[in-house]
């Protein structure tokens, strides 16, 4: 096909003129795009592991508070003699130091039932503090925090009004006695201002905001926009415990929330309606020891403001160059000569790369306007050039803006780091990259086979993900580092360099750590007790979910893993017995040193006694039972033989022809007592109709009853004792008595036995 020189020429010049675009917007704008969402979700991400580890941190330091307030000799001195005069007023100094001190809302001692005795806050004292959970943990010898929940008592808040409903929180702590029993509880009222701060300090951009969240969606940190969202009714006073994070398009939770409360750790990308009713982009970890999740939000708008801002770039520039130019190449095109060739070679290395080059023909012709064309063409691309380098720099900026480190390095154990960014450098103790740049990569770790076995797996695989190792900084500091490494390889599979993102996870370690030693010693200490203790679902045909060694045993079981699954029903020898238990509990949370017939796994039949808690939710709603249990047989049966010798010894007893009765050792006591004789004596049908008489006042003489005991008081008994009697219808009769006082172990009087006979 014949093609002309000015349709050639056209061609040509299109074809070279939109190459480098058509380029950039097919393979580069796509990469650019990608790596600014990027980097824009991980900033996400670590605004959440950060904030993640400050809320972890700022727990163990309120605890830590907690055992140094309580653990003051002055305030277990002062606890242990608050009734000696001064000693109060004392105890209530030194609690307003404590919370002045350590910035608490409320210091306030409790007795075990849970009574305030003690507060710096007068009018909450004799408040029972007993509901709230870390209270029953300090009974138990354990430091730890409440949730946060609405207070039940009339609390001044940030606005200096007494209110009801206040979001608190409370770390409680037990008291100990000289002897180190456990005499009630240092409880400490957190001012949540500071939660709030904290959570409201590290934010992304300026729609961007992080919260706290409770299992039930409840945000429980104050919003940044707190005041918009008064403004639009969305909240009254505050955000925590009020604002119920909903998707109002849906009604139910925001995507961000549900995938939190469902212990997951993530991020969206794509964006999702936020409580507010606006797109955002969003990252979320849950923290299982608090029963709190942390989330940050930023308007997907600002988040990709960049991306959006370099789509409409590419638009203008596209606009602005290839449609101007390609109308030059046609009007080039129409009048060609002998410089076309000149201009061909000029657009070739245009093409290739070199922007330096111009040409120098000046004609006031097609050719001549060609030529400034092309030059124009060459500042354009130039400038281009320059603001790719420009972005190039501003990622260098973002990347060092970043909490995580990210480096590249040499492939191979013996590597060196060609690249890291400032929180790199910082995180091993450089003061800045280029110090970091050009050390070997295995001199960082304490184990040098950690890089060996890092470079087989990366070879094997191409990526390795979540990698933990132990390494140290500059100064030889140890530490924990947790990764993710790939390694990137030429077309030919050549590696070129090791690229990944680490972040300091010693904090998160040391926590590991203490969770699991925390867990293996109350694991032995219950596993120690004689004693059943178990946990089960509240239901009537709930399950055992955890159970001691010990009640396992008692139950007939090798181990406890044996019983936990089992229907808590089926130990009962009658199965509407577990149906009372349940029912008594919704009534009454307690019940104490009840007796059920129980049966063993063999069949074996075995009174049991117990005492069970029912516990509940923040919402009220029912968890668990838990409870501790014991084998009684021996007990009950021991004590079917004593009442049936007390039955046989009354019946002996009623048979005799004297009177017999018991008293009580007092000189105004009453009948306790009475055999049939003694109440036909005294001319009553049935002994029960004596039974809460006075005893003086079958007296006709009240001074011989006192004359009686004041003479058993001094001697063991006192025989052929004379005395007037009257009946119920006031006949008078002579008796004969012969009586004793019982006594305790204590020396104690605890009844008066007599015998007399008319």
């Amino acid at each position: 096909m014949y093609l002309s020189i000015k349709n050639r020429l056209i061609l040509l010049l299109v074809t070279f003129t939109l190459f480098p675009f058509i380029v950039a917007l097919i393979v580069a704008y796509p990469r650019i795009k990608a790596d600014i969402q990027g980097a824009t979700m991980r900033e996400l991400d670590g605004i959440v592991e950060k904030q993640a580890a400050l809320v972890s941190y700022w727990k163990e330091e309120r605890m830590k508070e907690a055992v140094i307030i309580v653990n003051d000799p002055s305030l277990i001195k002062a606890a242990n003699n608050m009734g000696e005069t001064g000693d109060f007023q004392d105890l209530i100094e030194y609690l307003e130091v404590a919370k002045n001190k350590y910035d608490y809302a409320d210091v306030f001692i409790c007795n075990r039932k849970g009574v305030i005795t003690a507060s710096t806050q007068e009018d909450i004292l004799g408040h029972n503090f007993s509901q709230i959970g870390c209270f029953p943990e300090a009974l138990k010898g354990n430091t730890s925090l409440s949730n946060i929940v609405p207070s039940e008592i009339p609390i001044l808040n940030e606005f200096g009004e007494k209110e009801v409903g206040l979001p608190v929180m409370f770390v409680a702590t037990p008291l100990k006695n000289m002897d180190g029993f456990i005499v009630g509880a240092v409880v400490l009222r957190i001012d949540l201002k500071n939660l709030n701060e904290m959570m409201q300090r590290l934010h992304f951009g300026k729609t961007g905001e992080t919260y706290l969240v409770n299992k039930d969606g409840y945000m429980i940190t104050e919003s940044r926009f707190v005041s918009h969202l008064k403004d639009i009714g969305f909240v009254k006073k505050r955000c925590s415990l009020e604002l119920k994070l909903i998707d109002q398009s849906t009604g139910e939770l925001t995507r961000g929330v549900l995938q939190c409360i469902d212990g997951n750790k993530g991020s969206d990308a794509k964006g999702y309606e936020d409580y507010n009713g606006v797109i955002v982009l969003g990252a979320w970890q849950w923290l299982p020891e608090l029963d709190w999740g942390i989330i940050t939000e930023i308007d997907r708008e600002e988040g990709y403001q960049t991306t959006y801002s370099l789509n409409y770039r590419v638009s203008v520039v596209l606009l602005a160059f290839v449609l101007p130019l390609a109308l030059s190449a046609y009007l080039i095109g129409r009048k060609t000569s002998s410089p076309i060739m000149l201009l061909t070679e000029l657009t070739k290395k245009i093409a290739s790369g070199d922007f330096t080059q111009r040409v120098s023909i000046k004609r006031k012709d097609e050719i001549g306007e060609l030529a400034e064309n092309v030059n124009l063409m060459a500042d354009s691309l130039e400038r281009k050039t320059r603001d790719l380098l420009d972005s190039e720099k501003k990622y260098s900026v973002l990347f060092d803006s970043l909490i995580e480190g990210v480096y590249q390095a040499e492939p191979g154990i013996e590597g060196v780091f060609t690249f890291v960014n400032r929180a790199g450098a910082e995180i091993f103790g450089y003061t800045t990259p280029d110090e970091m740049i050009g050390t070997k990569v295995k001199n960082i770790y304490v184990d040098p086979e950690d890089r060996r076995r890092l470079c087989e797996k990366l070879e094997q695989d191409g990526i390795w993900r979540e990698f933990v190792s132990l390494c140290k900084k500059k100064d030889g500091e140890h530490f924990f580092t947790e990764r993710t490494t790939n390694l990137l390889r030429d077309e030919t599979g050549k590696p070129l360099c090791i690229n990944g993102v680490f972040r300091d996870i010693s904090e998160r370690k040391k926590a590991e750590t203490a969770v699991i030693e925390s867990e293996k010693r109350y694991r032995l200490l219950f596993d120690s007790l004689k004693e059943g203790v178990y946990q089960s679902e509240p239901e009537v045909e709930g399950l055992f979910t955890w159970i001691n060694q010990a009640g396992a045993e008692i139950l007939g079981y090798k181990s406890p893993s044996e019983v936990i699954g089992t229907k808590v029903k089926d130990i009962y020898v009658n199965p509407d017995d577990r149906r009372k238990v349940v029912d008594t509990l919704n009534k009454e949370t307690t019940w104490k040193e009840f007796t059920s017939f129980c049966k063993r796994k063999n069949g074996e039949r075995f009174y049991m006694e117990r005492t069970s808690n029912l516990s509940f939710d923040e919402n009220g709603k029912p968890i668990r039972i838990e409870g501790i249990f014991r084998d009684v047989t021996e007990r009950k049966r021991r004590e079917e033989e004593l009442q049936n010798s007390e039955l046989y010894l009354r019946q002996l007893l009623n048979e005799l022809k004297e009177g017999i009765y018991q008293c009580e050792p007092e000189e105004g006591g009453v009948f306790t007592w009475v055999n049939k004789a003694g109440a036909k004596m005294l001319g009553y049908d049935a002994a029960i109709d004596l039974v809460g008489i006075r005893v003086m006042d079958v007296f006709v003489h009240p001074d011989d009853r006192k004359v009686l005991i004041e003479k058993l008081k001094k001697e063991k008994g006192w025989r052929e004792f004379v005395s007037l009697f009257k009946r119920k219808n006031g006949d008078q009769f002579s008796v004969e008595c012969a009586g004793t006082l019982v006594r305790d172990q204590n020396d104690n009087a605890i009844r008066m036995i007599c015998v007399f006979r008319a």
